[in-house]
């Protein structure tokens, strides 16, 4: 089955992640635009709240007037904006713009997060395409998140593109050295169970099982991991 996370879990995560903003960012925003990104930030705790109580349709409000703080408070022309959850994603950031010879300003956790919140309200929808507008609109502000490329790669599952879910499930793998480390194994696990199940459809039993033998070997009590495991060993063993 495709993997979805829980209302609780999805809450959790975002709590823990609020908890991990960058020591220092690199923007200093006016004071009005802070006033504004603070509110903001109230709004994404809020409809943080309501997605994790199925709430999706009184969440996407919150979420969209979030988000029009957040542009009107940053988004500034000729300069790359991110958002971060941690000092090395920010220092990453910083670091592109300058090979890129560009200004980058680096913001904390929220604005990203009011983007992939939105996404997941709207996939509790049913509405698919404007989720991945969403989820993508998320990952151009933090496209080192792996929480966030993972959500990409549910995204390819649902539209049964299974080549592209394993390229973004690997990006996602790739991205987890850039995760908090209360968030690590979570977000490791998450990755390399979306591979796993994009290379079971892809007819690559071999491939899934050594994916998921990784997955239990971080979490052995992954419940997930152990049940398709098994059926996955239960499909090799009727081949001929």
């Amino acid at each position: 089955m495709l993997m979805k996370s829980c209302a609780a879990v999805l809450l959790s995560l975002l709590l823990c992640a609020c908890a991990t903003k960058p020591e220092a960012e690199s923007a200093r925003p006016s004071m009005e635009a802070a006033k504004n990104a603070n509110s903001a930030d109230a709004l994404v705790r809020r409809a943080a709240e309501l997605v994790s109580s199925k709430k999706p349709t009184e969440a996407l409000p919150l979420l969209d007037q979030a988000i029009a703080q957040y542009e009107r408070a940053y988004r500034e022309s000729g300069v790359l904006a991110y958002s971060a959850r941690s000092a090395p994603e920010t220092l990453l950031y910083a670091l592109e713009g300058h090979k890129q010879n560009i200004r980058a300003q680096v913001y904390g956790v929220e604005w990203g997060l009011a983007y992939f919140l939105k996404g997941f309200a709207l996939i509790d929808l049913g509405r698919i395409p404007e989720a991945k507008a969403a989820y993508e609109a998320a990952i151009k502000l933090s496209p080192r998140n792996s929480q966030y490329l993972s959500e990409r790669g549910h995204i390819h599952a649902l539209e049964r593109d299974w080549l592209g879910s394993l390229q973004a499930f690997d990006e996602a793998l790739r991205a987890v050295e850039l995760t908090p480390p209360a968030l690590n194994t979570r977000e490791k696990t998450r990755a390399l169970r979306g591979m796993a199940f994009a290379q079971v459809e892809l007819g690559n039993l071999n491939a899934a099982k050594a994916l998921h033998e990784r997955v239990l070997q971080i979490d052995p009590a992954n419940r997930m991991s152990v049940n398709e495991l098994q059926y996955i060993k239960d499909q090799l063993a009727k081949r001929p």
